[in-house]
């Protein structure tokens, strides 16, 4: 069976009437947000570790956190409309099923005072539960060994110093 990749197409099978296409949106929604079943915070970490060309055994993987989106800044410049209609279609199907939302990736670079929680992978997710005006389950990784590595990987964050609620939306 073919990956489902386009957020419009998960859409379409999250909001479909068929239970089977349903699921498959689930299942293809848990795949974009790489917390397929059965995986850890330590596969997050390896992803993140891939991702920045990293050793994953010189990161610390924080118990996962429920955090505020309103302290999460920005490694990316935009939030596009489609994901976050896609987002909004998961969470209903989620919540009837009852299942747990996937959690958002950040790095804590805890050196930093101002711009300390930065999100590698969950910005359309962090804007969602803040307007929402919930907060959102956070995979915290902490670099030990590679800081700066991360912190150059991470350099546009501070280039654009933006929380992740308030990125412009295409």
């Amino acid at each position: 069976m073919m990956q489902i990749k386009s957020p419009f197409e998960i859409t379409k099978l999250l909001l479909s009437t068929n239970p089977v296409e349903r699921e498959r949106g689930y299942n293809a929604f848990l795949g974009r947000t790489h917390w397929v079943k059965g995986n850890t915070t330590a596969n997050l970490c390896k992803l993140a570790s891939f991702q920045f060309q990293l050793n994953p055994e010189h990161i610390k993987i924080l118990p996962p956190k429920i955090m505020n989106p309103k302290v999460l800044w920005a490694s990316q410049v935009r939030l596009e409309q489609e994901k976050l209609h896609m987002v909004d279609a998961a969470h209903d199907y989620i919540a009837e099923q009852g299942e747990e939302f996937p959690p958002i990736i950040v790095w804590d670079l805890y050196q930093e005072k101002r711009i300390r929680y930065i999100v590698h992978d969950g910005h359309h997710r962090s804007w969602y539960f803040n307007n929402k005006k919930q907060n959102v389950e956070a995979v915290i990784l902490q670099p030990m060994e590679n800081y700066r590595s991360v912190e150059k990987c991470l350099a546009l964050a501070f280039q654009i110093r933006r929380l992740a609620i308030n990125l412009p939306i295409f």
